[in-house]
């Protein structure tokens, strides 16, 4: 290694260590799963519109994993996976173990938080099982 900074930062990239948080799934204990995740896309690097638009799909995942796996009042949980790949594209998963709601032919002003992370992640697959709901995502470097 010459020192240089180019070379400093690919020596980050391929040295970041995933995220992995297990919180209760209340609304609660959204605001304290943002800051984590904020926590760590800066340490991995991330700023800007791609630290804003990463902490948006996160965001809107668990908020939809809390409404709506866990809507009859049952207690569980919501996990969020995040790394950072040595070409500095994100990949994520956000998953709960509650039951799939199908959504409504009219959501109303609701239901449009799939759509937001569809338009401002690269990749985006769902996964409805029967002890779960997994969205994994990924976001690459501008």
């Amino acid at each position: 290694m010459n020192g240089s900074r180019r070379e400093d930062v690919d020596g980050a990239r391929t040295n970041t260590v995933p995220l992995t948080l297990r919180f209760s799934g209340l609304a609660g204990e959204l605001a304290g799963m943002r800051k984590v995740v904020r926590d760590w896309a800066a340490a991995v690097g991330l700023s800007g519109e791609l630290l804003e638009d990463l902490q948006l799909v996160v965001g809107e995942a668990a908020a939809n994993a809390i409404e709506h796996g866990y809507r009859r009042g049952e207690p569980g949980s919501v996990d969020v996976w995040l790394e950072r790949d040595e070409v500095g594209t994100v990949h994520g998963r956000v998953r709960d173990y509650g039951t799939w709601r199908q959504q409504p032919e009219d959501p109303g002003d609701r239901g449009r938080g799939l759509a937001l992370i569809r338009a401002l992640a690269a990749q985006v697959s769902l996964h409805r099982r029967s002890d779960g709901t997994e969205v994994a995502f990924t976001m690459p470097v501008m």
